[in-house]
């Protein structure tokens, strides 16, 4: 019993020590707004993913102190989540307030997540901290590009891929994504479809379905492109949202086609069909594809084929066909036939009018019968006079 009397004094010292650090904070009733909600009391805030939400924080300064910050912070993330202002001086019994804006995580893999929320008051002399749980949640339709991957220096005419990677960070699935990649300076536009992206990657479902994909789209730029720098834009989106990454590449008009004619003109008659030879040459050191537009009036009729690959450092020769028009008028006619917007013109020569279909009909029957002739002739010439037999007179 005195044993037990003896240890009441030291009891009581201990409380009132544990009790002292316990009130030795840099600060009391340290209360904390985020986005004008105060927390604590059981209420959980839901923020969303990577938003830039506003934190107040106010408390009472228990003592005279220096250089003292507000810090609030959340940890185990990929990224630093954390915020703190500037050092600042308090006075013992004021009441202090300071507002922030903190950046939420952006790497949750997850639709809905918890997270501690610290809240300090900090100097080199003390520390006085409350704790709080928020939720983070995905905000309802976010598509993310994730990388673009192409080459930086193209060449003008030049046929390039660009490799995007687009993944769905919202809180629903995405239907019917696309993609596109343009030069807006230029006026060229490429767009493909992607599909449908999951909230979350799925491998037990009967789909296979998958949050993130990549698409490779392909990016013609036209021939006659000045040399410079210019803004690739890539843009994913659908029906419920759209997200636009703009790049820079460097395009060179260095390593254009060359395209050589062997004949720029020749002579033909109305009716008559002839072939003109053109020579395109890829000096790059990559396979290009080409396009082939033809022009011309209303007298010729030109064919050409539409599309035409030619290997690197190499050559390609295709046939340009003409036709004069039956009722063509005998002249100078003019066509020409661009290849990726390089023009070569030609000159087609009209020096005679078409032969009638009763002067060829005619002529056909004159050969026929010709040829009939002939044939008996040789016939006749070939064949051999029957000898006469001599009579045997007899005499009785």
């Amino acid at each position: 019993m005195k044993k037990n009397i003896f240890l009441i004094p030291f009891v009581a010292v201990i409380t009132l020590m544990i009790v002292g650090f316990a009130s030795a904070g840099l600060a009391n009733n340290i209360t904390t707004e985020l986005n004008d909600v105060e927390l604590g009391s059981g209420i959980v805030m839901a923020g969303m993913v990577g938003e830039t939400v506003s934190v107040v924080v106010t408390f009472d300064a228990n003592d005279n102190e220096s250089d003292v910050k507000v810090k609030v912070y959340m940890e185990g993330h990929r990224d630093d989540v954390s915020v703190s202002t500037d050092r600042f001086d308090i006075e013992s019994g004021r009441t202090y307030t300071k507002s922030l804006s903190l950046e939420l995580p952006s790497d949750s893999d997850e639709l809905s997540e918890e997270y501690t929320l610290y809240v300090e008051v900090v100097s080199k002399n003390g520390r006085s901290e409350r704790n709080y749980t928020v939720s983070i949640q995905r905000e309802a339709y976010i598509l993310e590009v994730l990388s673009v991957d192409y080459s930086s220096e193209v060449s003008a005419g030049e046929i390039f891929p660009v490799s995007v990677v687009v993944k769905n960070v919202g809180y629903n699935r995405m239907d019917d994504t696309y993609v596109s990649v343009s030069i807006p300076a230029l006026g060229i536009y490429a767009p493909s479809y992607i599909g449908d992206l999951d909230s979350i990657e799925n491998y037990n479902n009967d789909n296979h379905e998958e949050d993130a994909m990549s698409k490779t789209v392909y990016l013609k730029i036209p021939a006659n492109t000045k040399a410079g720098v210019y803004e690739l834009e890539v843009k994913v989106y659908n029906d419920d949202t759209e997200e636009i990454v703009r790049q820079l590449i460097s395009i060179d008009d260095s390593d254009s086609v060359i395209v050589l004619a062997t004949v720029k003109n020749q002579d033909l008659n109305a009716g008559e069909t002839v072939i003109y030879d053109l020579i395109i040459v890829n000096p790059t050191d990559e396979v290009r594809v080409f396009n082939i537009e033809s022009v011309s009036g209303n007298v010729l009729s030109v064919s050409a084929p539409l599309l035409v690959s030619v290997g690197p450092d190499a050559s390609e020769t295709i046939s340009i066909t003409v036709k004069a028009n039956e009722d063509a008028k005998i002249g100078t006619y003019t066509f020409s036939v661009n290849v990726d917007d390089v023009q070569s013109v030609f000159g087609a020569n009209v020096t005679g009018t078409s032969v009638s279909t009763s002067v060829v009909a005619l002529t056909v029957i004159l050969v026929i019968i010709f040829v009939v002739l002939l044939v008996v002739l040789v016939v006749l010439l070939t064949r051999k006079e029957k000898p006469i037999e001599e009579v045997e007179t007899s005499y009785y």
